[in-house]
């Protein structure tokens, strides 16, 4: 078994102006090696020799790229989607990290359902473990965080509709502290004109390229987990929040119900009312918000490492059946 990851959209200059550079160099790999299965992690694979027996497998994490052409340039969309049907031309299997992933295939790429399987992700280790009360405390205070906080974690980009969320936060109140965790540049920008314009820059706390090591417990100390992104291919910061007992605020579409099940409320990420809703519903009830963090941890077992390995392993072994 062989496997390669690439890096999505993000291939750089090189990886635009020469799609195929990548692939024709690692089908060398096939002429030395005696290969059982090849899996490109990241939707891409390289051409296959003639006769080989190797079997092909592709992950494929999302066709965002096509839903929201907007968000990206031309050249990045022409080359994603190029790649992809390659990809899924070649496979023996392709693997969908989810059933909306699935669904996109067939619609929209007219992959044959017969060839697709879904296999979850999972996140990192450190989620799963809870971490004393009193570190969490004192790694939330080295970041200016005191009492009670949503938390929104991701890149800040248009496409994860921070700024409906913060609409939704200047409307819910200030009783507690909104909490944005990740990286961006000109997005940004625009969030902090934003959080400046409600007159809100006391009680929203940016953090910008936060450590891995600190995330556990900015997770686990938060009062609820807001994620109103328009569209992901499955949303890895949900099942950070699941495992660290923090329900979920998330949009009503694409993946999300999937992912975050019984530990989620679920809004229309156009309408901001909507989140401020669910917002006062977690701070109102208290049987709720219990409710939605016990069914939450629960749910998100499916996601433990052993589980996913497991969906994982059934795969390669049909491929070799």
């Amino acid at each position: 078994l062989i496997t390669n990851s690439t890096s999505g959209l993000a291939d750089g200059i090189f990886g635009k102006l020469f799609p195929y550079v990548w692939r024709s160099n690692v089908s060398t790999v096939f002429k030395s090696d005696d290969l059982d299965i090849f899996h490109g992690l990241s939707h891409e694979l390289p051409p296959k020799k003639k006769n080989s027996k190797t079997k092909m497998v592709v992950t494929v994490h999302d066709l965002i790229v096509h839903r929201y052409p907007e968000y990206f340039n031309s050249v990045d969309r022409k080359v994603y989607l190029a790649k992809v049907r390659f990809a899924c031309k070649v496979a023996d299997l392709i693997i969908a990290i989810c059933e909306q992933t699935k669904k996109d295939l067939i619609e929209i790429l007219k992959v044959p359902e017969e060839k697709i399987r879904v296999a979850y992700q999972s996140c990192n280790q450190d989620f799963f473990e809870l971490i004393p009360k009193n570190e969490i405390n004192e790694k939330l205070a080295n970041h200016d965080i005191y009492g009670e906080y949503f938390l929104y974690v991701g890149a800040f980009e248009e496409r994860k509709n921070v700024l409906t969320l913060l609409e939704a936060y200047y409307h819910y109140g200030t009783s507690k502290q909104l909490v944005l965790a990740g990286r961006g540049k000109a997005y940004l920008s625009v969030i902090k004109e934003k959080i400046k314009s409600y007159g809100l820059e006391k009680e929203v706390v940016i953090l910008e390229n936060i450590d891995q090591v600190d995330l556990p417990a900015l997770y686990q100390g938060a009062f609820a987990f807001c994620f109103p992104s328009f569209f992901e291919g499955f949303g890895i910061p949900i099942i950070e929040s699941l495992f660290s007992g923090t329900p979920v605020i998330t949009t009503d579409g694409s993946c999300f119900p999937e992912v975050a099940g019984p530990g989620g409320l679920y809004c229309n990420p156009n309408n901001p009312f909507e989140i401020t809703k669910a917002m006062d519903r977690l701070s109102n009830n208290k049987d709720l918000y219990e409710k939605l963090a016990k069914e939450g941890m629960d749910h998100v077992q499916k996601f433990l490492p052993q589980n996913t390995n497991k969906r994982l392993i059934e795969i390669y072994q049909e491929l070799l059946s």
